[in-house]
Order: structure tokens, then sequence, then C-alpha cells
């Protein structure tokens, strides 16, 4: 049964392959933007979208969720796939929007949005994936298994560190928005976690570890935004790029001063890049971005805009 909250949203309570899991809506009266599908990463909840779901909200209705394996859900056993998680997505959306959405996949989450895209398009609008890759290299590779080693071994402060050392660049010349105050949250964060979200974790990062991706399937053929920080360690522009010249019909952009954790830096800009590109408004010009280019439909570069300042 669907239930309403104090703050006025409702929590959905679903189950999915005998797994229960939640979708969340806060909704917009009078919204001018289809609904915004926030699809979050390996520490995401439901919960815990805080500023860039405020900024959403002035102009859309808000769907969260903690899909099974995450959050408030329960445990997904490493050996069910990101299909799984595309299934169980494409359930609630079809329990709470039978409209068209606007997606916005972030980080683990962008291979679930992008799955479910590229089998509903008719149901997607656009398409943000923040914080991606079409591959996972060696050093990725590597850096995501180290923290399964430490979280198994119970070396926990040495896991958080691995952790952060994945997610936040440490380059004193960088100039990383709000570095200090996010990681004292991402500290606070991990150092408080349950057995439960550590056992998540492990089966979250392991599903990673083992999926192929869908290079033999067609392109996605939404209109869809390919976006990083400038500083990522994790998901490089390097990579997100290379994410997005795959993708068919894609934009490519980076958030300055940001890394892996654009949008607690700098929530207000992701939101605003977010916002544009749901409208089809051009992304040009924007003093946050580094220079915007766009990949056609044979995945070669069609045009780079005039941006201002480069990313990486």
């Amino acid at each position: 049964m669907t239930t309403l909250t104090a703050a006025g949203e409702e929590i959905i309570p679903l189950t999915f392959g005998g797994l229960a899991y939640e979708g969340r809506i806060v909704h917009r009266p009078g919204a001018r933007l289809a609904p915004v599908v926030l699809v979050g990463g390996a520490f995401q909840t439901k919960d815990g979208w805080g500023r860039v779901e405020q900024g959403f909200l002035a102009d859309a209705t808000v769907i969260t969720m903690d899909l099974p394996g995450g959050g408030d859900a329960d445990r997904l056993p490493p050996e069910c796939g990101f299909d799984f998680l595309t299934g169980a997505l494409d359930h609630l959306l079809r329990s709470v929007a039978p409209g068209p959405v606007n997606v916005f996949g972030a980080s683990y989450g962008s291979a679930v949005a992008y799955r479910w895209a590229q089998l509903h398009p008719e149901h997607c609008a656009r398409l943000l994936l923040f914080g991606t890759m079409a591959q996972m290299t060696e050093h990725v590779r590597a850096v995501l298994q180290r923290t399964l080693d430490l979280a198994e071994q119970g070396r926990h402060e040495e896991f958080v560190e691995q952790v952060l050392d994945g997610l936040v660049c440490f380059e004193p010349d960088a100039g990383i928005a709000r570095r200090n105050v996010v990681i004292r949250c991402l500290t606070s964060m991990l150092n408080n976690m349950t057995a439960d979200e550590l056992d998540k974790y492990r089966d979250n990062t392991t599903r990673l570890l083992d999926y192929t991706g869908g290079s033999e399937d067609e392109p996605a053929t939404v209109p869809i935004l390919v976006a990083t920080g400038e500083y990522d360690p994790l998901t490089t522009p390097l990579l997100s790029r290379a994410a997005a010249a795959r993708c068919g019909d894609a934009h490519f952009t980076t958030i300055k001063g940001t890394d892996h954790m654009a949008h607690l830096e700098r929530p207000a800009e992701v939101v605003d890049l977010a916002v544009r590109f749901f409208e089809g408004r051009p992304l040009t010009g924007l003093d946050y971005c580094g220079p915007v280019e766009y990949f056609g439909r044979t995945g070669r570069l069609a045009a780079v805009a005039p941006g201002r300042g480069a990313g990486r």
C-alpha cells in the first residue's frame, strides 16, 4: 500500500522477483517538465538526494528509489545482474509514471538507467548519465577489488580511505568545490555503515565487477547527455567521453571544479545543466562547464560547442 509521509511524498512498496524494494515520489503541482527519475550510485538512497532533489522540484515531480540491493530494499545476490535492476526500475515506473520521464542515472545507477532507456525508448524522454564509462579499465577494476578485499578482511579504516581515493580528487591544485565538507560527510557515512549496508556494498561492487555491458546491442535511441566531474578519478572525463561516443546521439561535457561527487560539490550547477538538457535548450556558454561535444548517430564527433574552459 502506498503511504504518505509527513513531508508529503509518497512511498511505494513493491516486489520484483520476490524481492521487496521501494519507490518514492515527491509531487510538484503545476510542473512544467516531465517527471525526473533519479537512479543513484552505490551509496545513494531514495532519501539522500538533498539539494539536487530540491533543485529539480522547482520544475518537476521527482521520483527516487531504493532498488533491490540498496537502501531499505532487500539484498540482491551478486549473481543477479543489471538486467534484474532494469526490470525492477521498469516495474516501478510503470506503476507510478505512465507517461514519458526524464532520467538521471549516476555512477552505478547509470548502467541501470541506460539499459532501461535502451529497452524502453518510448517511455524515456531524455537521459542524463553522470559519472559513467563504457568499459571498466584495469585501474578501476583494481580500485574496486581493493575495497572488497579490505572490507572482507575487516580493515575498515583502510576501506574508508580506499573508497575516498576512488571518489574524491585530492590534488591540492584541482580547486574542488566544497571538497573538505564532502570528505567529512563521506567519511562519516562510511564509518557509520551498518553490517547490512556493507553487505550490500560488497554485493553491488561484485555485480559491477562482473558486468560485461551490452556492447553488442544497438545504442539507445533517446537524446543523451553524458557528464562527469572535471577531476573525476574514477569515471574520468576520458572514460565518460568514450561512453558518449558509443551512445550514438549524445552530448558530453564536464563540470568544472568537481570530481566523482559533483552532485554534492556543485549541486546547483548539476541541476541547471540537467534542466537545460531536459528542456532541449542549448548547452553552450556555461561558465561551470568544459566544452560541450556532440556525437552524431554515427558515433563520430559532430560538433564542439565553444564552452569556457577545457575538461581533462
